[in-house]
């Protein structure tokens, strides 16, 4: 089983690790010791807590990481809004997890890939309205959405003035739509909405994934510009063991089902 990764606020040196990087002098790469953070939101079912356990397929995949580098670093949970200005603001600081975007490419370093961070819009399953379009969506009367963040952004960008961006969460957004509440949502990729209802106990049925994608981007693990690109590569080079081993796509098996 996966070691259960907890909440702190500790950090750890990663002093010595340049032995695993094929002999290079660690004289050379460690000259001053280096403090590293593992930050995180709560975005399902990547990243979230569940009866004060942190949990998800991207949490445990750095718990791996942490664990194969040997490790003493705790995965800490912040609200969204404070992740993302921890990241730009915080030394040391890697996030988890993160849509990797033309606009945010230079902002961050970055490891991965995660997966597939596709965005759609959500009808209910017995409703009439046929979306082809992001036109067709602008059309409706009201959209649910979150309340900040990049869909958000990206929804006010493509000039949508139907939204309702009064919730704190996915689930918010999707119990608004499936209460009639709203004609569309948008908030978390299919995996994401597919958990949702897993935790509202409702079938995979109630709601229906038109066919109009508004992000599409891959998943990773963003990183402050500050983190040398030894480390960067260091953690890359753990991922891709991880990939190589099977580990990973037990981990993808495990929350798609």
């Amino acid at each position: 089983m996966p070691p259960n990764p907890i909440r702190s606020d500790r950090r750890t040196t990663l002093l010595g690790l340049t032995l695993l990087l094929g002999g290079a002098s660690p004289s050379a790469l460690w000259a001053e010791e280096k403090k590293l953070s593992v930050i995180t939101e709560d975005w399902a079912p990547y990243n979230y807590l569940e009866d004060g356990v942190l949990k998800g397929f991207s949490v445990e995949v750095v718990q791996h990481i942490i664990d194969r580098l040997n490790l003493k670093i705790s995965i800490e949970v912040y609200p969204s809004m404070r992740t993302t200005l921890m990241l730009g603001s915080v030394p040391g600081t890697m996030m988890i997890t993160m849509l990797r975007t033309p606009e945010r490419e230079t902002k961050y370093k970055w490891i991965g890939p995660l997966g597939d961070g596709h965005i759609y819009f959500y009808k209910k399953g017995d409703s009439p309205l046929e979306i082809a379009s992001l036109d067709d969506a602008r059309k409706v009367k009201l959209i649910g959405c979150r309340h900040a963040g990049l869909v958000l952004n990206t929804l006010k960008s493509a000039g949508f003035a139907n939204l309702d961006p009064t919730s704190t969460d996915g689930e918010s957004v999707y119990k608004k739509l499936l209460l009639g509440r709203c004609d569309l949502a948008i908030s978390d990729t299919p995996l994401g909405v597919k958990h949702i209802l897993k935790k509202l106990n409702m079938p995979a049925s109630a709601l229906v994934q038109t066919p109009v994608k508004l992000v599409g981007a891959p998943l990773y693990i963003a990183c402050s510009t500050d983190i040398a690109d030894q480390d960067i590569a260091l953690w890359q080079k753990t991922l891709d063991g991880l990939k190589a081993s099977g580990v990973f796509a037990a981990l993808q098996k495990k929350y798609s089902e």
